[in-house]
């Protein structure tokens, strides 16, 4: 057994040559998404053995059994008779093991020099003059160990979804499912849902109590503390987090937390709200009803209890924590939910083989100069992108009129390119689903109205005409007696009560 001063020098010895690893590995220029994506795996594993080792080190120094002391005071009386007993210990060990292999440790940290595409592009540019020289021996490949194997190539594929391809987007629809069944969720497709993940605070407040709903947060908060382990495992999750929740608890104190403030609504609303019961209503009459009905009595009575209040707000505050830890989340993520959205988008309009080819084309591509790899598409006007990745032409965008942008303001003041897209989202479900929430049917005649106010005038003017309509059924039909007189409805049966036709 090796002495505590030994297992110090090694662990010392192994934190240097771990760092000099994790230096080596950044230092390589790699190009191929999955190579990076293992590259921050061993990091992040790498990391963990310092911490682990740091640890080991920390408790030898603190030295709370006494025995580091008792062996420093041992080799400080009898500095040689102490050497020649270790040598001697060493000597017995061979002797007792003699065919034990030897493995310097800088050969096992020797393959994180090596870069994996440089060894790749040595043994394609062998394997390609082999082929030209006709008749030529293949050529002996020289075998270069680095920091990727077979099993970190198996390990990454079976480790992220086809959706996710390897780390570059998120895959959601689970979640979605989920909230498209949530009570009053407005059942908005998966691109709406993408587009508004970031506003997890709007769901109804009187359903957040629900388990439908603290199922949906779990789901999403499972989904990403996975996701930043596989695709993003140097990022310092754990630091983020506590610094939400220390933030979340001083909003809670104050009652300032985004969707858990005071409601908003107008007094006509609160006073048809019934508190206990979490429930509205339209109508006074049915509100007193309700008031003095057994059920709305017993809710009462229990809501009294300290500690059914206490068991709310407890539920209240664990439901709005980890609407704060999903929103910090999404917020970390958005750039890869807008790039998932904008890759769902243009894979809707491709076909079953040209998705396939796009995947086969991406796994097996081989970048052949550092020049092409580097090189940025030169898109000067901001042209939108079209399914191949690139710019689409000039004459196209000019043609469609997608240099005229239109905003909705009920969708959130969402922006549409060309009259064509925004004329088509007044038939979309998002666009029905806010007309729906400001209490007015999406038909025909609300279509190219887009300002909220003007939505709402137009709804005003539309009821008031309904309302002119059925008081003016009566000068508008007409009937006529036996004489052949003709009359309106109302002076027909006024005649006709006093028997005068």
């Amino acid at each position: 057994m090796n002495s505590i001063a030994e297992q110090q020098r090694q662990a010392y010895e192994d934190v240097e040559r771990i760092e000099q690893a994790i230096v080596d590995m950044m230092l390589q220029d790699l190009t191929k998404h999955r190579y990076k994506l293992i590259r921050e795996q061993k990091i992040s594993a790498l990391l963990e053995q310092i911490q682990s080792r740091s640890k080991f080190l920390q408790e030898i120094e603190q030295d709370e059994s006494g025995l580091r002391r008792k062996e420093s005071a041992g080799m400080a009386d009898n500095k040689f008779d102490e050497f020649y007993s270790r040598l001697g210990d060493i000597r017995e060990y061979h002797q007792r093991n003699p065919d034990i292999s030897v493995h310097p440790p800088e050969v096992e940290y020797i393959k994180y020099k090596n870069n994996p595409e440089e060894s790749e592009e040595r043994e394609r540019v062998l394997l390609a003059k082999a082929e030209e020289e006709d008749g030529g021996d293949v050529p002996e490949i020289p075998d270069v160990q680095t920091f990727i194997g077979a099993e970190d190539e198996h390990r990454l594929d079976t480790m992220f979804s086809g959706e996710e391809r390897l780390g570059r987007y998120v895959d959601l629809h689970e979640q979605h499912e989920l909230y498209v069944n949530l009570k009053d969720s407005g059942h908005p497709t998966y691109l709406d849902y993408l587009a508004d993940l970031h506003r997890v605070e709007a769901y109804p407040k009187r359903h957040k109590l629900l388990p439908e709903y603290a199922q949906y947060l779990d789901s999403l908060r499972e989904y990403f503390d996975g996701y930043f382990l596989r695709a993003m495992p140097l990022f310092d999750v754990p630091k983020a987090r506590d610094e939400a929740i220390a933030q979340f608890d001083t909003e809670w104190a104050e009652r300032k937390v985004l969707g858990w403030t005071a409601d908003e609504d107008t007094a006509k609303v609160r006073a048809l709200y019934c508190a206990a019961c979490d429930k509205q209503f339209e109508k006074s009459t049915t509100l007193a009803a309700h008031m003095g009905s057994r059920k709305h009595q017993k809710v009462v009575a229990r809501q009294e209890d300290s500690s059914s209040d206490a068991k709310r707000s407890e539920s209240e505050r664990k439901v709005a924590l980890d609407e704060c830890i999903v929103r910090l989340y999404v917020q970390i993520l958005g750039t890869k939910i807008r790039e998932t959205r904008a890759n769902v988008q243009r894979r809707q309009a491709l076909t079953e083989e040209e998705r396939d080819q796009e995947i086969d084309e991406e796994e097996h591509v081989y970048v052949e100069d550092k020049d092409d790899r580097d090189e940025q598409i030169y898109n000067p006007l901001n042209l939108p992108l079209g399914w191949d990745g690139k710019p689409i032409p000039y004459w196209l965008y000019k043609l469609h009129g997608l240099g005229v942008k239109f905003s909705c303001e009920i969708c959130g003041n969402s922006v549409y390119r060309g009259r064509k897209a925004y004329e088509k989202h007044f038939q979309e479900a998002r666009h029905a689903t806010n007309m729906r929430r400001l209490g007015i049917p999406n038909t025909r005649q609300f279509h190219g109205v887009a300002a909220i106010d003007e939505a709402q005038a137009l709804w005003e003017r539309v009821q008031v005409d309904k309302k002119r309509e059925v008081a003016n059924v009566d000068t508008v039909e007409e009937y006529e007696d036996s004489e052949g007189n003709v009359f309106n409805k109302k002076t027909y049966f006024d005649l006709k009560r006093q028997g005068l036709i």
